[in-house]
């Protein structure tokens, strides 16, 4: 077996460097076009380490991760890119034209102006492709000069020192057949919340390139534990939900490389009803439900520390991990004046009021 090679940023090298200004894609303006660049950007040796440097700080940023193509998806930037890479060197303005008409494409009403910026590098002695989309304040205009038709570069650099555009959009694009890796490139959107609870999906990496995330563990067990936690949710019976929270925390907190569904289904749902219609959800939501993978728990950390109990009363219980096993005890009240509601003890002594 031929061992991946290591991809090391600060081995990018920029060859060609294009511009393209964005504008803002008001809904149903058929007429909006971009404002392209008609040759590429001279680089010199000063501005072409600049942009290498801010490529390498946001792809080095706790945000960035890897994705790969997405087969189910329409977009031709993959193609595009792989042109680029491969292909005659005369077709790059083109392509990189084709590449600013798809992003405006698929901006809606919500997204700004930008200025779209298509690189073709090298990393590690291959060819790669890099992507990067500045969003800019209002009332910012690059102007074309008219001499050389192109976009000055200068601009660019001045605008992102004046704070007046941040990057917000930087995509590194490989080929994974020449550089022996398993995934298509890294991401890095600052719009991104990566600990938000939804699967993670933008504009740009999905309807605009027509990437997806990589099976990257923290992300498929980010995954892993959302789709389980709406699952227990979704259960009536609350103390068996505060359970099974529980249990599903301790789960994922054990020692141990891999989970899997199949694997805390058999260790800690307690009825074959359970088991079953969580194979069903899980299956519905075409995640594996036989499959090990491995565990990385940073993106979900601050989820599976605690469990908390919220009455409607307006009384709380917080404990940290595995607290509620042993020092709580919770039972459905089954008759008297207050049946149908939970009663809950905890045995400990009280180290402080607040």
């Amino acid at each position: 077996m031929v061992r991946p090679r290591r991809i090391e940023l600060s081995s990018i090298q920029i060859e060609r460097l294009i511009i393209h200004d964005i504008p803002k894609r008001l809904k149903h303006d058929e007429n909006i076009k971009p404002l392209y660049s008609e040759r590429e950007s001279i680089t010199p040796d000063g501005m072409r380490l600049f942009f290498k440097d801010k490529i390498i700080e946001a792809l080095n940023n706790k945000k960035a991760f890897k994705i790969c193509i997405d087969t189910d998806n329409t977009s031709m930037v993959p193609l595009w890119v792989n042109d680029i890479m491969t292909k005659e060197e005369n077709l790059f303005i083109d392509l990189s034209k084709k590449i600013a008409d798809k992003l405006l494409e698929s901006q809606d009403g919500v997204n700004t102006a930008g200025i779209l910026l298509v690189i073709l590098c090298k990393i590690v002695q291959e060819k790669a492709c890099v992507i990067m989309k500045l969003e800019r304040d209002k009332g910012v205009q690059l102007k074309l000069n008219e001499e050389t038709k192109s976009f000055d570069l200068q601009d660019v650099e001045n605008l992102m020192l004046t704070q007046k555009t941040k990057i917000f959009k930087v995509a590194l694009l490989l080929n994974r057949d020449i550089l022996k890796i398993n995934y298509d490139g890294m991401l890095t959107d600052y719009q991104i919340d990566m600990k938000a609870k939804k699967e993670i999906r933008t504009f740009f990496m999905s309807e605009f390139l027509g990437y997806k995330p990589f099976a990257d563990p923290k992300f498929t067990t980010q995954k892993f534990y959302n789709l389980t936690r709406t699952f227990i949710d979704s259960l009536d019976d609350e103390i068996q939900k505060a359970e099974y929270i529980q249990d599903l925390n301790s789960y994922i907190q054990k020692n141990g490389a891999t989970i899997s569904a199949r694997e805390f289904a058999e260790d800690y749902l307690k009825t074959t009803e359970h088991q079953n219609n969580y194979k069903t959800y899980i299956k519905e939501k075409n995640f594996s439900y036989t499959s090990a993978f491995l565990k990385d728990s940073t993106l979900i950390d601050n989820k599976i520390k605690k469990i908390q109990l919220k009455f409607a009363n307006g009384i709380s219980i917080v404990g940290d991990k595995g607290t509620f096993d042993n020092n709580v005890k919770l039972e459905r009240i089954e008759s008297g004046e207050h049946k149908g509601e939970h009663k809950a003890e905890v045995i400990s002594q009280i180290k402080k009021v607040l």
